[in-house]
């Protein structure tokens, strides 16, 4: 089948038929011009009444990005569509994958900038899923990996998250050579990027010294390498579905699940089922040997022990006979502060602010956050010293904090970042995970002040 022709059959299905916009991921290489071109040419000589523009991300990580961004939007300008550009920094720390930053980062900007409910297209092809399905062999990958490219997946913006945009890969069965074929046929200018001559990438290594070797014996290498990824997918998918049902049994909250269940499960499926439930956390798997350490260092550890198992920036950590993931522990900070009557507080470990507000009293609102009267006496923010007691609204008994952390079953974890609202040595409550938990009220002169906080997100 021709390129227009396999892309005139998708555009005719789900999920392109339907969208609202379709937008080109546009590079100014040969994959992504083709892509555009055709689809430019299909809009015009079919009856096909989509609209159709491309966003080009600029990167700087050539010397030549500017003159790619340049030839970008005059082909667009001259096929009279619409265009976008931004640029993005990119900087790798050590140990970071800077294709990998570079990648996110493009994805981010292109959800940002493409329209809600569109499309947006990739112009990876056949070639690509050989490539991509063999590095993830080479890398031990399982179904999933060898999936390779996925067609079709839907991505949430960072910044509104009320807004959806899809992305498309239409070429996935076409050829690199059928590519090259319709750009020179239709005589496409397109940019060369440099690095793809690098060899030192392991893709350009499979492209530029192994895969010719490879084509020359097997020709139909690269179309049946995509069939057994399809089957990967469709295994995958299968799979996906009985974990959903699977973690749904042994769920205790959003970021942990039942011991008592897990345990029950064998040690292939406790590997898939958590691989599963970080994948819906948006959590990057472990490697197998963090998994193969799973069991016996954590979930059949001594029901006294407090196991950690560390990989990456998150953690593996066992209470209340559940099995949490939470992100690595940051440098314990003592935190004390006298308010000095200014309109916020920042707090340490990325907290957010605590801010003051004047009481607006209007007839039957219920104000939130804690209400604190200045006039009384300095007011403390600070962690630790738990040993001070403290008396919750509702209850009979003053007790210490930690054996209120007992009772309230707080994991350690969040303990030491617990924050005590201290007036005349009384404590006014606590802010736990961005929760208070208010203590019996003092008697106030009416000089109200209302202490609430404000997470950084907001």
């Amino acid at each position: 089948m021709s390129l227009l022709n396999t892309l005139k059959e998708q555009l005719s299905d789900e999920p392109l038929l339907s969208a609202s916009h379709i937008v080109v991921a546009y590079s100014g290489g040969v994959d992504s011009h083709v892509l555009l071109h055709a689809l430019h040419n299909i809009r015009q000589t079919q009856h096909f009444n989509f609209q159709l523009s491309a966003i080009h991300i600029h990167h700087g990580l050539s010397s030549n990005a500017d003159q790619w961004q340049s030839h970008c939007q005059q082909v667009c300008a001259q096929l009279n569509i619409g265009y976008q550009t931004a640029n993005v920094a990119v900087v790798a720390l050590p140990r970071q994958s800077l294709e990998a930053l570079a990648r996110e980062a493009r994805y981010n900007t292109l959800v940002e900038l493409a329209p809600a409910n569109s499309q947006i297209l990739l112009g990876q092809h056949q070639d690509d899923q050989l490539e991509t399905f063999l590095l993830q062999l080479k890398r031990g990958a399982g179904p999933k990996g060898l999936s390779a490219m996925n067609r079709a997946w839907e991505s949430e913006s960072p910044l509104q998250s009320d807004k959806k945009v899809g992305f498309y890969r239409p070429l996935l069965d076409v050829s690199q050579q059928t590519i090259l074929n319709y750009a020179q046929q239709h005589k496409l200018q397109w940019c060369e990027d440099e690095s793809n001559q690098n060899t030192d990438f392991e893709r350009n290594f499979l492209r530029h010294d192994v895969l010719p070797v490879l084509h020359s014996r097997w020709p139909e290498l690269a179309r049946s390498v995509a069939r057994s990824a399809a089957l990967c997918q469709e295994q995958q998918s299968l799979l996906d579905e009985i974990c959903a049902e699977k973690l749904q049994k042994i769920k205790a909250s959003a970021n942990s699940l039942a011991l008592s269940e897990l345990t029950k499960l064998t040690q292939p499926w406790v590997h898939q089922l958590v691989r599963y439930w970080l994948s819906e956390l948006g959590i990057q798997s472990p490697s197998m040997a963090v998994l193969n350490q799973l069991m016996p260092e954590v979930l059949d550890a001594a029901e006294d022990a407090t196991p950690i198992l560390q990989w990456q920036g998150w953690q593996f950590r066992r209470f209340d006979n559940q099995l949490f993931v939470i992100k690595a522990e940051p440098a314990k900070v003592t935190f004390n502060k006298e308010w000095q009557q200014q309109k916020s507080i920042q707090l340490p470990n990325n907290q957010g602010e605590l801010i003051f507000s004047p009481i607006v009293k209007r007839q039957g609102e219920t104000q939130s956050g804690l209400i604190v009267d200045p006039s009384l006496g300095p007011i403390i923010i600070r962690t630790g010293g738990f040993s001070v007691r403290f008396k919750p609204v509702g209850s009979q008994y003053s007790k210490p904090i930690k054996q209120w952390f007992k009772q309230w079953k707080v994991a350690p974890w969040l303990r030491e970042s617990a924050l005590l609202v201290i007036q005349n040595e009384q404590v006014l409550g606590l802010l736990i995970e961005g929760v208070w938990h208010l203590g019996q009220s003092i008697k106030s002169n009416g000089a109200d002040t209302r202490l609430w906080l404000a997470t950084l997100e907001n």
